[in-house]
């Protein structure tokens, strides 16, 4: 009994010089930051909160712009349909009809026609040239002053035109001698209200001055 005594001292006093060693081997500062935090900390088990507003965000908010209403495009800015346009024919425009000389003014005189045809002798009384023309007939032809030419055997209608090569202003006066013919005589004058520039005779032998 004794001696079993002996030996659990000896374990004993082996246990703790053990333990003391390993006490000894661990350095001081790990010890002593140990004890701090179990002071000190004694729920640091339990995790720590960050404050809300920690978690909100710093970046100033953009404010919202509504973007502009597209406008729709003015009519003249639209695209035409496509279309094709047909071109439009060209039209000769008709011919000025003068109106007859029996709608303007009553006849200057009467011819009786030879079986529809007619004479006219022209009468030039002025001292300038005169430039005459039957239209359809002959090309336009000179008269010296002082004279006079036949046109003979004209089918009516026709019309003769005239005028001086000064510019000078002409009164016509017309008669019919004999039938069939017609002399016409022209001289100078200054008054532009019985200036006469043609001579026209219709199928019917009536003969009017222009």
């Amino acid at each position: 009994m004794k001696n079993y005594s002996i030996r659990r001292r000896g374990s004993i006093a082996m246990l703790g010089f053990i333990c003391s060693s390993l006490i000894v081997d661990l350095p001081a500062p790990a010890i002593a930051q140990a004890e701090h935090k179990s002071v000190l900390n004694p729920l640091s088990h339990i995790a720590t909160v960050a404050p809300r507003n920690s978690y909100i965000s710093q970046t100033p908010q953009i404010p919202q712009v509504s973007p502009a209403p597209v406008q729709p495009p003015l009519p003249e800015q639209q695209q035409p349909p496509n279309t094709q346009v047909s071109p439009t024919p060209q039209v000769s425009p008709a011919p000025i009809q003068p109106p007859l000389p029996e709608q303007q003014q009553p006849p200057s005189t009467t011819v009786l026609l030879n079986q529809g045809k007619v004479s006219i002798k022209l009468i030039n009384q002025t001292g300038a040239k005169i430039t005459y023309q039957a239209i359809g007939n002959t090309a336009p032809r000179s008269l010296p002053g002082k004279s006079d030419v036949t046109l003979k055997n004209l089918i009516a209608p026709i019309t003769v035109t005239f005028k001086r090569e000064d510019g000078g202003l002409l009164n016509a006066t017309g008669r019919s001698p004999t039938p069939g013919v017609l002399e016409l005589m022209l001289d100078a004058t200054t008054d532009l209200g019985i200036d006469k520039q043609s001579l026209q005779i219709q199928p019917t032998g009536d003969v009017f001055l222009n």
